[in-house]
């Protein structure tokens, strides 16, 4: 099984990025979940939010693998306490045909358009979070269901 994030966003800062390369190092050993940056976050004068969503969504979408699982990380999706967000990935797992995707978009969230067309939502909570820590935080989460899964201590 492969797990892909892809994101919009620009180069992390040093320290959000050491965190987000320690998570993927962990998540190693367990087949390891892929970071790719889509597309530059970059507002052009003029532009709407719509139009910028939309033209970051025709990118993410056009990255997306037929056949792929897509979850797409939006404050409207579903939330899950730790325990039942490994669960819940155990199933998708079980249900996808062969890769994960998890989509991050940029600060004015995901285009209409590829939000619908995911397979599912997920939320990380109702806070607002800058989308390059959601990062952190969705590794975070997908190495604490990898633990779970593998009854190993982190998760206490």
């Amino acid at each position: 099984m492969k797990w892909t994030v892809l994101a919009v966003g620009r180069s992390m800062p040093p320290a959000i990025g050491d965190v987000v390369k320690e998570y993927r190092s962990r998540l190693q050993p367990f087949g390891g979940v892929g970071l790719e940056v889509v597309a530059e976050e970059r507002r052009d004068k003029g532009i709407t939010a719509l139009l910028a969503m939309e033209r970051e969504g025709e990118r993410l979408s056009a990255r997306l693998p037929r056949g792929a699982m897509s979850v797409a990380l939006d404050s409207g999706g579903r939330m899950y306490s730790s325990e039942a967000f490994a669960r819940q990935l155990d199933l998708w797992r079980q249900d996808a045909p062969s890769e994960i995707i998890f989509i991050i978009g940029g600060p004015d969230g995901l285009a209409p358009a590829l939000k619908s067309a995911a397979s599912h939502t997920l939320s990380l909570g109702p806070m607002t979070f800058p989308h390059m820590l959601v990062r952190v935080l969705l590794f975070e989460q997908l190495y604490r269901a990898m633990t779970l899964w593998h009854g190993l201590p982190y998760h206490r």
